[in-house]
């Protein structure tokens, strides 16, 4: 994570910052100029997603970072801000160059992509970060340079026990990424060894990565010996031996079917963690920097007891489960270390094969469709319900569907597990109302478009496997019912008002859950969904002593109130000010505030309470009313 030492000189309500960073920023240049290069072919704008037509012009050039060499081909797109959907898109020359035209006022997002590259944003300092909007005046032509980075690169080598190339091996890269607020492992690449074991994994952001091979057969010596009975078949045929081949075919089917039903230990290949290690725990992480190929990464297969798991789904509800019950087996409080799936069959029997030793959570979903008395796998079909901030997030349920769930701790220690029992229980309902509070509108005459929804809350050491976002409709005097949430930490959120409209409240028990995850663990009545009209907006403009508006720091608001840094807050927001130095913050429920500039902080780090806590020192303090318009001006130090 980025730390940035702020110092704070606070006159007449301007805030002075300093603060020590490294890297050379790289974004507008502080007195844009009109293009005087010839211009490239005219931009490409796809159908459908035309910008309105002005006066205005942005021109520039793409270059690849760390060489200064033109990234020939590649397609930048313009999206306005302000204006949904609208967008258009251009393709750099062989010179790198590239041209907007007739573009009304207005502010707009730049963004690059080629082959083989990184993904970049105007204003981006380093590959991933925020990257800054750009603020076109009415028949303003404005000049700007770009930069895009090749992905990085992890390679190296897998073996065997004996030190012998694996081809064909699935070899992943994890990276640590800031979720929440909590520091989290996630899949962002992956690859497969060659005839010479040798794996390469590109395109891959610049960060801190855990990489691992999943062997394709963990079972080594059932894999062994049916290898060699099938070579000795095609030997004894060849040599015309028909009837020998037959007894050998007979043994090969035995071989095949035994590992199943055998309680006999059984050895196997286990994942296994660079620089070889069967724990995730013990895994050593691999840094990579931007462009980076980081070559060595070799490490080999282990063999370890591998188990089986058998079990028996069953359940109280009235329906006929058939083959739509999932079954997910996951590491225990180490999300992607190891999952395997299954399906029950329709005696809500199941098997998993080939597991390592290890602390597991053992997971049994399913959805009841009750008016048809049929069971469907967990996200098939249904609408899509609404998520954070009125868009469409997962599957909406049908009206009489009902969640199932089951989940167990199993511990495999390399001998199998068997005549586990996993009972499945309908998830929870959650009943209450919609109410508006409006000071110059007039609630929605349709109440049934809107849409509610219980949104999980990740927790560290909990699996999140198990929960999903639920959704209810809306009826048209106000009362809505969620009919199935799988009990688990959640916010209770709506959508579906209009861009005028914003959560104001979502009352659970006394607790506002859009402030406070409520634990749901049982049905919930009387909530209460408030939405209202009175939008607070801070908006201000960040410049350097020498008045000059400032682009390359990100600004962080957050509550003073220590206890409102929770995950996901509302209360927290963190936007990039144009190349014009204006910000604006949304959408802010009321109270006191701290404002700070930073740069290039890592995504999500303001989401944890000890960054925050790092800042406070140098930000200012704000209060904002319910529906207050308050603009804060800020002032950096020129030359960072």
């Amino acid at each position: 994570m980025n730390t940035n030492r702020l110092r704070i000189v606070s006159v007449f309500g301007v805030l002075v910052l300093g603060a020590a960073v490294s890297g050379e920023p790289q974004g507008p240049p502080r007195d844009p100029t009109p293009a005087q290069v010839p211009l490239p072919p005219r931009d490409q704008t796809p159908a459908g997603q035309e910008i309105a037509v002005g006066k205005g012009t942005i021109t520039g050039s793409l270059v690849v970072s760390g060489t200064g060499q033109a990234a020939r081909r590649a397609r930048l797109t313009l999206s306005a801000n302000d204006q949904p959907g609208g967008s258009r898109s251009a393709i750099a020359d062989d010179t790198g160059a590239f041209s907007f035209a007739a573009l009304p006022p207005g502010r707009y997002s730049l963004t690059a992509s080629k082959p083989g590259y990184l993904n970049a944003t105007y204003g981006q300092r380093t590959p991933g970060r925020q990257g800054t909007p750009i603020q076109l005046g009415d028949g303003q032509r404005l000049k700007v340079q770009m930069q895009i980075w090749r992905g990085s690169v992890i390679t190296g080598t897998v073996l065997d026990e004996h030190g012998d190339a694996i081809p064909n091996t699935p070899v992943r890269a994890m990276r640590y990424v800031l979720q929440s607020g909590v520091r989290t492992l996630q899949q962002t690449g992956s690859g497969q060894t060659d005839d010479r074991g040798v794996y390469r994994i590109f395109n891959l952001q610049p960060g801190e990565y855990v990489v691992s091979a999943t062997p394709r057969n963990v079972n080594n010596q059932a894999a062994v010996a049916q290898a060699a009975v099938a070579q000795r078949i095609a030997a004894v045929t060849a040599a015309g031996g028909a009837q020998q081949a037959q007894v050998l075919a007979e043994r090969l089917q035995e071989l095949s079917s035994t590992p199943a039903g055998s309680d006999d230990p059984m050895t196997g290949y286990a994942p296994v963690y660079y620089p070889g290690t069967t724990s995730l725990a013990n895994a050593m992480s691999v840094m990579v920097g931007p462009t980076e190929e980081k070559g060595g990464v070799d490490f080999q297969y282990q063999i370890v007891s591998v188990a089986r798991i058998d079990g028996v789904v069953t359940t109280s509800a009235n329906a006929q489960l058939g083959q739509n019950v999932q079954i997910t087996l996951t590491s225990a409080g180490t999300a992607g270390a190891f999952n395997q799936g299954a399906r029950a069959d329709a005696q809500g029997a199941f098997r998993l094969q080939n597991v390592p030793p290890g602390q597991y959570t053992l997971i049994a979903r399913a959805t009841i469709n009750n008016g048809g008395g049929r069971a469907m796998p967990p996200g098939n079909r249904g609408e899509l319900a609404p998520g954070r901030g009125g868009r469409l997030g997962g599957p909406l349920l049908p009206q009489d569907a009902t969640r199932l769930w089951a989940s167990a701790d199993v511990t495999v220690d390399g001998r199998n597990v068997s005549n586990i029992v996993l009972t499945l229980q309908p998830g929870v309902q959650i009943t209450g109302r919609v109410q508006f509070e409006g000071t110059t509108l007039q609630p929605p005459s349709d109440m049934t478009r809107l849409r509610v929804n219980m949104q999980p809350v990740s927790t560290p050491g909990v699996s999140g496997e198990m929960l999903s976002s639920a959704a209810g409709r809306v009826e048209a005097d106000g009362r809505f019912t969620i009919p199935s949430v799988v009990p688990g930490r959640y916010r209770l959120s709506a959508g579906g008002a209009g861009q005028d409209w914003s959560l104001g409240s979502s009352m659970i028990d006394g607790q506002d859950s859009l402030d406070f995850p409520v634990e749901i663990k049982s049905a919930v009545n009387g909530a209460v969904v408030t939405f209202t009209d009175r939008r607070a907006e801070l908006t201000g403009t960040i410049t350097n002593d020498r008045s000059e508006p400032v682009a390359d720091y990100t600004l962080i608001v957050y509550p003073s109130d220590a206890r409102f840094r929770t995950p996901q807050s509302r209360r927290i927001q963190s936007v990039r000010p144009a190349t014009d130095g204006r910000f604006t913050f949304r959408n802010l429920p009321p109270g006191d505030y701290r404002l700070a500039p930073v740069l290039d902080p890592e995504p999500g780090a303001w989401f944890d309470p000890s960054y925050l806590q790092q800042l406070d020192s140098g930000a200012i303090r704000i209060s904002i009313g319910e529906g207050e318009k308050k603009e804060q001006n800020l002032r950096v130090p020129s030359g960072v």
